[in-house]
C-alpha cells in the first residue's frame, strides 16, 4: 500500500533530497535501514520518469514548490510498486496544468492498482474515476455520471459553489 499525506510537516534546515524522500518509500520489511539495493534505484528511476522528476533529484526537497512536493510525495508513495494507492488532496498545492496531468497519470496507474483518494473537488476528479462516495454524516456512494449540481447540494445541505470543467477555452475561438 502506497500513502501520500495532503501536509507533510518536515524541518527546511534537514538536508534531505528529492532523491532521498522518493527511496524512503523503499523502506520496509526488506529494506529497513536505508541502504538502497539495484531493486531500489530501479524502481526509483522509474518513478522519477513516470512522474517526470528527474531533473529534480538531487534538489533538496526544502527548495520545491508546494506543487513539486506533491508530485515528491506521490513518487514516494508508487516507488514501492503497491496494489492500493492512497491519496489526501493529491491536487493541493499543484496548479490547474499540473492537475490535470497528474489526475491524467492517476488514470493510467489505475489499470495497474487501486486508488483512493480524498478530495474537495468533486466535479474536477469525475472525469477520471468510476465512483463518487461522498460523506458528509453519511457515506454515499455514485457512479460519476450520476454526479449533478443537485446531489451534491442534496449531500451538503446548503449551496456550494460549482466550478464547470466541461467548458475549454479554445484560443482561437474563444469559449466552447
Amino acid at each position: 500500500m502506497g500513502y501520500m499525506p495532503q501536509y507533510v510537516q518536515f524541518d527546511p534546515f534537514f538536508p534531505v533530497t528529492v532523491r532521498d524522500v522518493v527511496l524512503m518509500g523503499r523502506l520496509g520489511k526488506e529494506n529497513q535501514y536505508g541502504f538502497y539495493g539495484k531493486a531500489d534505484k530501479e524502481a526509483l528511476e522509474a518513478v522519477l520518469i513516470k512522474l517526470n522528476l528527474s531533473d529534480l533529484k538531487h534538489r533538496p526537497f526544502s527548495k520545491l514548490s508546494g506543487g513539486q512536493r506533491q508530485k515528491v510525495l506521490i513518487a514516494r508513495a508508487l516507488v514501492s510498486n503497491p496494489e492500493i494507492l492512497l491519496l489526501d488532496e493529491p491536487s493541493s498545492n499543484v496548479d490547474a496544468e499540473g492537475e490535470a496531468e497528474l489526475y491524467e497519470q492517476l488514470h493510467v496507474l489505475n489499470s495497474k492498482m487501486g486508488i483512493v483518494l480524498v478530495t474537495h473537488d468533486v466535479g474536477f476528479i469525475s472525469p477520471y474515476v468510476k465512483r463518487v462516495a461522498c460523506v458528509n454524516r453519511c457515506l454515499v456512494v455514485h457512479p460519476t455520471n450520476q454526479v449533478s449540481g443537485k446531489m451534491i447540494k442534496d449531500l451538503y445541505q446548503r449551496d456550494v459553489r460549482v466550478i464547470r470543467h466541461d467548458i475549454r477555452v479554445d484560443e482561437v475561438h474563444g469559449v466552447g
